[in-house]
Formats: C-alpha cells, sequence, structure tokens
C-alpha cells in the first residue's frame, strides 16, 4: 500500500470488533473479526491471484444454483448448458440476464432448496433504478457483506467503534418514540447517530449542524446530495460546527462539484462507495481516489457495450452476486453503468478499477414550506412498500405543490393501488400536494446512460 494509507485500528476499535459487535449484534457480526482479516489479507494479493479465486467461487455458486434452484436449473436447460461447461466468460454469457421482473415473478423458484424459507433474511432492492422488488440472503450471505463494507470503510480511517455521523434514511426508518435503552444503546454504545433525509429544511440543518457538534462523530456517512446540501447550509449560516475525519457516500452517484463542497467545507477528503440494497457494497474508492475498487471475492461483474451512449466506454454492469447462496443472483441487470479502467491504482491493491458510475440519479425536491426532500430518499424509502404492483416510476416535480407520477404497471397492478400510494406520498411528504398519475409504456435511460427517476423543474435558490 502507498504511504498515504490510514492508521491502523486502535485498542477499542479491536474490542468493538472482537467483542462488542458480535455479542450485540450477531447475526450481522457473527465471526466478524475473522472475516474482515480475511478480506484484508487478500487485497496484498495480485490481480491474477485474486481474478484466479474469484472464477474459482463463481462456478462453486453456478453448481449451487443448478443443483438447488428450480429457476436457474430450468434457465441453464434451455440454455443447452451445464455448470460443467462454463469454462470462459463467453460460455457465461450463454445464460440469459436476470432481472428485476424476474425477481417480482419467480421469487419462489430463485431461492435454494437448500435453505428453508424462514432461514433466508428477507430485503428489497434498490428505489434508485426501478421499484423495489423482494431480496433473500442466507444468513452467512449478510455476515460476509457487513464484513466487506467495513473493508471499504477502514480504507476511509474509519473502523468498528469509532463514532458516525449518519445523514441517511427517512425519519419514518427510525423508532418514532424510542426508550432510553434504545437511545443509550444506539448514541453510546454503538456509537452512532442518524439523521433522516425526508426533511432537510433550514430547521432541521441547523439542528443537525448542532447534533455534529454534540457528537464529534469521527466520519460522517451520508447520501452525497444530502451532504452536499448540509454543507451548503453550514458555508452559509456562519456559526461554528465540528469537522469529521472524513466523509463516505454512497447510494447514489456523486459529482464533481458536490465532492468539491464537500471536502472544502468539512476540511476533509470524501470517499465514495458503490453500494446498493441488491447486492452490498462491492466497490469502493481508496485513498488515491483514482476510481472504485471492485472486490472480486465479491462479484463477478460484466460489462457491455451501450449503444448510442454520450460517453465514450460506457458499459452496462451485469452482477453476479458470489456471496449470496441463499437466492443466487446470476448475471442480475441492476440498471447501473461504469466506465471500466485497465490501469493499475497506486495504492497497490489487487482489486480491479472501474473510473466511474453513470445511472443513478435523482434531484431535490423543493416545497413551499422551505422543505427539501431527497429524490433518491423518498424512492427508496417511501415508495418500496406502496409500489409492488408497479415495474418503472418516474416522479417530475411541477411546481412547488404539483407533481406528475410517471409508472410502467405490473401484471397484478390494479387502479386502487394508485390511491393507496398516493396516501403514502401524502404522509412522506406531510403536506397537501396534487397528483397526476400517468400512465406510459417504459421509461428509458438516457443516451448519457442515466436514468432520471426523480426531476424537478422547480428553480429555487439552496437552503440559506
Amino acid at each position: 500500500m502507498t504511504s498515504g494509507q490510514h492508521e491502523q485500528p486502535r485498542w477499542l476499535n479491536r474490542v468493538y470488533a472482537r467483542v462488542i459487535y458480535p455479542i450485540f449484534e450477531p447475526r450481522s457480526y457473527g465471526r466478524f473479526s475473522d472475516r474482515l482479516q480475511r478480506y484484508q489479507r487478500i487485497e496484498g494479493s495480485s490481480l491474477e491471484a485474486n481474478r484466479e479465486l474469484q472464477w474459482q467461487a463463481l462456478t462453486r455458486l453456478l453448481a449451487h444454483a443448478y443443483d438447488s434452484s428450480p429457476f436457474y436449473r430450468q434457465r441453464f436447460d434451455q440454455a443447452g448448458v451445464r455448470p460443467s461447461d462454463i469454462a470462459s466468460s463467453a460460455d457465461l454469457r450463454k445464460i440469459p440476464p436476470l432481472t428485476r421482473d424476474d425477481l417480482r415473478n419467480h421469487l419462489a423458484e430463485i431461492q435454494s432448496r437448500r435453505y428453508r424459507p424462514e432461514e433466508l433474511v428477507r430485503s428489497a432492492t434498490g428505489g434508485t433504478t426501478d421499484t423495489p422488488v423482494p431480496l433473500l440472503r442466507d444468513p452467512e450471505c449478510v455476515r460476509e457483506k457487513v464484513a466487506v463494507q467495513w473493508q471499504f470503510n477502514s480504507w476511509a480511517g474509519l473502523f468498528p467503534g469509532d463514532k458516525v455521523f449518519y445523514l441517511w434514511g427517512a425519519r419514518f426508518d427510525l423508532p418514532q418514540n424510542p426508550s432510553w435503552r434504545y437511545r443509550l444503546y444506539d448514541r453510546h454504545l454503538m456509537r452512532r447517530v442518524w439523521a433522516p433525509t425526508s426533511d432537510l429544511s433550514e430547521k432541521v440543518l441547523e439542528s443537525y449542524r448542532q447534533a455534529i457538534n454534540r457528537f464529534r462523530p469521527r466520519i460522517i456517512y451520508a447520501y452525497p446530495r444530502a451532504l452536499a446540501l448540509f454543507c451548503e447550509f453550514l458555508r452559509a449560516c456562519g456559526r461554528p460546527y465540528a469537522r469529521p475525519k472524513a466523509a463516505i457516500c454512497t447510494a447514489e452517484l456523486l459529482f464533481p462539484e458536490q465532492r468539491q463542497v464537500i471536502e472544502a467545507v468539512l476540511g476533509c477528503p470524501v470517499f465514495d462507495h458503490y453500494g446498493t440494497r441488491d447486492f452490498g457494497m462491492p466497490a469502493a474508492e481508496c485513498e488515491e481516489h483514482r476510481g472504485l475498487h471492485v472486490n472480486p471475492l465479491v462479484v463477478y461483474f460484466e460489462y457491455l457495450p451501450v449503444k448510442d451512449a454520450e460517453v465514450e466506454g460506457l458499459r452496462e454492469i451485469l452482477v453476479t452476486d458470489l456471496l449470496n447462496y441463499g437466492m443466487p443472483m446470476i448475471r442480475y441487470r441492476v440498471n447501473d453503468c461504469a466506465v471500466v479502467d485497465s490501469e493499475a491504482c497506486p495504492c497497490g491493491r489487487g482489486f480491479p478499477l472501474i473510473k466511474g458510475l453513470v445511472g443513478r440519479t435523482s434531484d431535490l425536491f423543493r416545497l413551499a414550506d422551505g422543505a427539501v426532500v431527497m429524490g433518491g430518499s423518498l424512492l427508496s424509502r417511501a415508495i418500496g412498500q406502496a409500489c409492488r404492483t408497479l415495474r418503472k416510476i418516474q416522479i417530475i416535480q411541477e411546481t412547488f405543490t404539483e407533481f406528475r407520477f410517471r409508472f410502467v404497471p405490473g401484471e397484478d397492478f390494479a387502479e386502487e393501488d394508485l390511491k393507496l400510494l398516493e396516501k403514502r406520498l401524502d404522509e412522506y411528504f406531510g403536506v397537501q400536494l396534487r397528483w397526476k398519475f400517468e400512465r406510459v409504456e417504459d421509461i428509458e435511460r438516457e443516451p448519457s446512460g442515466k436514468t432520471r427517476l426523480c426531476i424537478s423543474r422547480v428553480t429555487n435558490p439552496p437552503v440559506r
């Protein structure tokens, strides 16, 4: 590694990794220290050695899926291929890509018969490129993905037990009236503070400024658009605020202008992480900031050319999740695009690089009362449960009070679903808005490779 590598964890971090996390959150942190050390060791291996380990992991997953998943047995047989026949990426391409419609319509058939349904951990795909659909993971997969995320966190100088301020999620994701025991556990034992992004008005942002002054976090973990907005507020308000050692941004695209304002205001480096609810955290920036390193033992990426793309070298990503044996996801069309980098990073890690991501973009929605609503948070946190019968959605803000909701209906769609959805939207925004629902055939990706699912046509000065 380079001389710019971050400091090693302190004794308290080791206690958290080996004792506190595994005891208090065993479903996520079982054998955590061993898992984390294993992933950190492979960083020092060569790219060629890690590629070989990746292919071995891929072939094991393919055999498992064929033997235990009715969906994949049928898919392999229809393609005329057995797992033992797949010896190259060209052979793998004989298997059709997995889509979100497959997950919607064949979830029971996709899951592995080697696990009882009650053993599997339920989740959902993210909502930033399409409507969320259910996901299942085996317990070991959950723990492995947690360890991988902490491996990437360590690159930013974040270690178990460090204080983290999360500018994240929506208010109703969190306990509405938490007990003193829960507050004590979350704030003082787990050392984390949550700041939801469902409302980013001046009043709320001021309360967050006061919160970081009291908490003094080592790291701020945030949606990039929300953190950039918060930093604009901090710069304009003229009042003092605590500065973290680093900021980690994920779940959305991090744009250069956002990185610039965050680093200027907080006076610390920003680390970009590529994470989704679909398959966890497979890639992240190191201290060199040359692009995103993809952990080859976590995913197998395929890169397909994007026709008529405005960005040179743009490729659509197909993802095979190498960790999820409970519900195999092979050649999954995640609807993100990337520019691939063939150069080695000066950090010396044996992980391949991608220069950047394209695909997940959402605007901020500004309301007449000064509230600011994150488009990405709205999609993934508020609409997911209400959109089970919609295949694709797009929200367009025309005025402060008028919104257009474009949607592609699914097979089980019924008109009364829109009434439930409108109620959900009104609850989330907290004010009475006018919604126009518009059925469409499809919501296309733009020539740039982006899928814009939240669009605001309201012009308003930044929050002051």
